[in-house]
């Protein structure tokens, strides 16, 4: 999803097709389905399996320490253009 592969509202294969793909339980793809749910990129709906959600937002772990970035990059004094100097300086 996050490459592009998957689009806006592509359905993702049965929890039991994409384990046997994959070699792993049944129970660990519907923990990571959920998973996903939780973070807002699936959506579920009864009877049409999981999809990818329409508004799909930053990863909750990037957006969290994003925001564990700008609170400590406040306490030491540094701005917003400190901290894009920083990101681009890194990338």
């Amino acid at each position: 999803m996050a490459s592009g592969e998957l689009a806006v509202g592509e359905q993702l294969p049965p929890a039991a097709e994409l384990a046997q793909a994959l070699s792993v339980d049944r129970n660990t793809v519907l923990a990571a389905y959920r998973q996903l749910r939780d973070d807002g990129v699936l959506e579920f709906r009864r009877g049409r399996g999981a999809r990818v959600a329409s508004a799909v937002t930053e990863p909750g772990p990037v957006t969290e320490a994003a925001q564990a970035l700008v609170t400590i990059a406040r306490r030491h004094g540094l701005g917003r253009q400190d901290l894009v100097r920083l990101i681009e300086k890194l990338t």
